[in-house]
């Protein structure tokens, strides 16, 4: 057998391995109200209704509902499309970097790539994230290895194109190796035309689908509504010490699984050889700012660092650091080959140790990723209770509950106006879910009742909810 029918078989087994472990670590329940919106997205797609929200995500919603008609299972759906993606960014990744799967740089990176933690999470999530990163790191290959072939650059443009429909928020990563094309290639209405293609692709159905009046109603009112009310940007969370904290602890604990304050002190058997694989990895790199590709790509680091910095919700969804991840995976893959090389029994023990402690941190968050979210958990004891209180609680967690068919009446608290008028009605007890439970402490006896939580590492959003019982004095 050559070595390329090696290559091929090897990659086949690979695609194969990566569906079948993120099958088998699927979740059958919806975890957080992202993953609900998705999951509705799939039996009746409406983004009116923010099934999903803008910009609708089109293209992942699409492949998902073609496998859920197949596979007739939520989890198993997102799961192969999580698979698949994953696959595919380690075969991008080693494309990029020029790296043989069957020699060591390629097996330590594929490795890296396949046990991450939150790639791993991410693709058992009801969320289009993980194949946003694939699109994005195949897209990026495209068009920075073209001088061979030159009709790489549009391919890359018209998955740049494709990427808007699965992952609006990771085109700013592209954006520099686009402008650059642009502005140097002989063929822009080619260009133009590569890219226009991978948007009408899903834009024109979507216009069909949704509606042209009611598509734009849509757009202004979430874009008005990221930047401006509930989206995490710098204008309304301005604290810049916590969201640069925050970005870097979605980096290196959540990311990277390594070590924070209040964490397993596990975390530390990967944190220490961590630090020591990175040192070395940036040591060997000797990246040349002669190098118009490695230059494009820390460029495009640096504009989506700044872009998720300001932009994005960094301080409660460290899902928005996923492309960077691929980056930091490849720094740290060249310090494993180079230390590896030295073929010495202290750094061959620090490479043992980091991927024991790599296999052992991503298997027990997957394993505890397949157990219900505190928002799960209540909806599971709220829907076996019998005459339940009236609920109050934020709009969203009464969304899930009631998406859920949770049978109650549902009060909204979204400001001091509601809590007053919630006082006003004549209720004798409540089921307050949340912690603003003081604010009616004037008018109501507060009971705790049950404190719900899971692994914050698992899933960032409402990791700890408490439900308190108001009885009126």
């Amino acid at each position: 057998m050559n070595n390329k029918s090696k290559r091929e078989i090897s990659f086949i087994f690979l695609f194969l391995i990566c569906i079948v472990t993120r099958i088998a670590t699927s979740i059958y329940y919806i975890e957080d109200i992202d993953s609900l919106r998705f999951a509705l997205s799939i039996i009746d797609y409406d983004i009116a209704k923010l099934q999903p929200h803008f910009p609708g995500y089109p293209v992942f919603c699409f492949i998902a509902k073609i496998l859920f008609l197949i596979t007739n299972s939520l989890g198993i759906t997102f799961s192969i499309i999580g698979g698949i993606s994953v696959f595919i960014i380690i075969y991008y990744t080693l494309r990029l970097w020029c790296f043989e799967l069957l020699l060591p740089q390629g097996i330590f990176c594929t490795a890296l790539i396949f046990l991450n933690p939150l790639l791993w999470l991410m693709s058992n999530r009801y969320m289009p994230d993980v194949m946003g990163v694939a699109v994005t790191i195949a897209a990026l290959y495209y068009l920075i290895n073209n001088e061979k072939d030159n009709k790489n650059v549009f391919i890359g443009f018209f998955l740049a194109g494709l990427l808007t429909g699965v992952r609006l928020s990771y085109t700013p990563f592209l954006l520099l190796p686009m402008v650059y094309h642009f502005l140097n290639h002989k063929k822009k209405p080619y260009i133009l035309l590569s890219f226009s293609i991978g948007c009408f692709l899903w834009f024109l159905p979507l216009i069909w689908i949704t509606g042209i009046d009611n598509l734009y109603l849509a757009a202004l009112k979430q874009t008005s509504g990221h930047f401006s009310e509930f989206g995490g940007t710098i204008i309304t969370d301005a604290n810049l010490f916590d969201r640069g904290i925050n970005l870097i602890r979605s980096i290196w604990a959540d990311g990277l699984g390594c070590y924070w304050v209040g964490r397993s002190w596990q975390t530390l058997f990967l944190s220490i050889p961590m630090l020591y694989l990175l040192y070395h990895g940036l040591h060997s790199m000797k990246i040349s700012i002669m190098d118009k590709k490695y230059m494009i790509i820390v460029g495009s680091i640096i504009i989506y660092l700044i872009w998720i910095f300001f932009f994005q919700n960094v301080i409660y969804k460290s899902r928005h650091i996923l492309p960077l991840i691929v980056f930091a995976i490849v720094v740290i893959n060249t310090g494993v080959v180079a230390m590896v090389d030295k073929n010495k029994f202290i750094p061959n023990l620090v490479i043992g140790i980091f991927f024991l402690s790599l296999i052992n941190i991503t298997m027990v968050l997957v394993y505890q990723h397949k157990n219900p979210t505190s928002i799960s958990k209540i909806k599971d004891d709220l829907i076996n209770k019998q005459n339940i209180n009236t609920v109050v609680s934020i709009p969203l967690i009464n969304y899930f509950l009631k998406s859920h068919q949770v049978e109650s009446e549902f009060l909204d608290v979204e400001d001091s106006v509601d809590i007053e008028e919630i006082k006003l009605l004549d209720r004798d007890s409540l089921l307050l879910i949340g912690s603003f439970y003081e604010k009616f402490s004037d008018n109501y006896n507060i009971i705790s009742d049950t404190v719900y939580f899971h692994n914050i590492y698992v899933n960032r959003m409402w990791s700890d909810i408490s439900i308190y019982q108001l009885v009126k004095k």
